[in-house]
């Protein structure tokens, strides 16, 4: 698993997650996920995501209830298929938003 960021001038972080996001992936981003995650709006990019397990799902219901709590959105774009099916599945899109791409995302924050 690897995870890039970028910040978003005022408006937050963006953090682009590649690989598999199951126990051996979140092991090696988790602690900077959610470093990178807890000060500010996250925008995370999910386009490079091949695998979403249990493990990347509590890592991010995790981040979004640490920002919410601090007034703060966590928000997902760009899932593939796959990946989107899981998120739906576990009821995520009740938790945080999930749009198909980066402007959409944008857009949340706007709100």
């Amino acid at each position: 698993m690897e995870m890039t960021m970028s910040e978003l001038n005022d408006q937050g972080v963006r953090i682009a997650l590649r690989g598999r996001l199951d126990t051996p992936g979140v092991g090696a981003i988790e602690t900077t996920f959610a470093a990178a995650a807890a000060r500010k709006n996250a925008l995370v990019d999910l386009s490079e995501v091949s695998f979403l397990a249990s493990m990347g799902i509590r890592m991010l219901i995790t981040a979004a209830r640490g920002l919410k709590s601090s007034g703060h959105k966590l928000v997902l774009f760009g899932a593939p298929a796959l990946v989107r099916e899981v998120l739906e599945n576990a009821g995520l899109a009740q938790i945080m938003p999930i749009v198909p791409d980066e402007s959409s995302a944008l857009q949340f924050l706007a709100k």
